[in-house]
């Protein structure tokens, strides 16, 4: 039932938990990131609510504000803001330093302990590139036709979601075969008018345009090409079965508060307790 909730339904969840708790209450986009802010915040005086998406988090502040709520803050994925230059300097929306909260996970330390788990030492050295690097470089392919495919650029409204990846991805060098992908992506989508040369025209020339890979990549496809490295390239005998769900879980394990403090959301977050008080929200 949870994920029929509106923006509304959510505001008012909190107007209800205001009545008998007078802290933070900070809207997340959906369970999973719930479940690693919450190990970074001060539980006594701050709350956690899922709210079933981006769009519906940020409706959920806006609505509270109408009503000057306060204490409220969301904290939502960067997605293609910055690439799209949207103005995101909102009192009280927060975005992740990367593209997404994956994509923060994997530029992190968090990577190599995972590695230091799963991937084989000499088939990390015969690769030569760093995985961080290599993973960044194979998944800008996807990043760039789901830009290409979102409102801001074509509109083309694709579905990338279950995608099946060893249907175009390469082991050496470990890559995204373009053709394959694109047609992964129509098919999967039912779009079967959809022209594949001309979009993989389009892709070609971003390509060659200067876009940082950090807010292009989705962190999603990022794990998914960790998981077939691990299974096909540099992973070690406990990483024949890895799938995106396992390196997901373990990424968010390995991060920790020290590598949060390092990142631009928490510098967010410190001011906008400085600009809320008395409301916390970090440990």
């Amino acid at each position: 039932m949870k994920k029929y909730l509106t923006a509304d339904d959510i505001a008012n969840s909190a107007r209800m938990m205001r009545t008998q708790y007078s802290g933070s209450i900070v809207i997340i986009e959906g369970s999973t990131d719930m479940r690693l802010y919450k190990r970074f915040v001060e539980d006594r005086k701050c709350r956690l609510i899922p709210a079933n998406g981006k769009e519906n988090a940020i409706k959920v502040v806006n609505i509270l504000e109408r009503s000057n709520f306060e204490g409220i803050l969301t904290i939502v994925d960067a997605d293609f803001w910055r690439l799209d230059r949207v103005d995101f300097e909102e009192r009280n929306v927060l975005v992740t330093d990367t593209h997404d909260l994956e994509t923060m996970l994997i530029e992190s330390e968090a990577l190599d302990r995972l590695l230091e788990e799963f991937a084989a030492p000499f088939k990390l050295q015969k690769i030569k590139t760093p995985v961080r690097e290599l993973l960044l470089e194979a998944a800008m392919p996807i990043g760039l036709f789901r830009w290409l495919s979102s409102s801001s650029k074509d509109k083309l409204s694709l579905r990338f979601k279950d995608m099946h990846f060893d249907s175009f991805m390469e082991k050496f060098p470990l890559s995204v075969n373009i053709r394959h992908m694109i047609r992964e992506v129509k098919e999967n989508s039912h779009e079967y008018s959809l022209n594949e040369k001309k979009v993989k025209k389009k892709i070609i020339t971003l390509l060659k345009e200067e876009h940082d890979p950090w807010q292009t990549c989705s962190g999603h496809d990022m794990v998914e090409i960790l998981a077939y490295g691990l299974r096909e390239v540099f992973g070690n005998s406990d990483s024949r079965y890895a799938t995106e769900g396992i390196v997901d879980r373990s990424l968010r394990l390995a991060y920790d508060i020290t590598m949060f403090r390092k990142t631009e959301l928490y510098r967010s977050i410190q001011e906008w307790e400085e600009q809320n008080q008395p409301f916390v929200v970090l440990q």
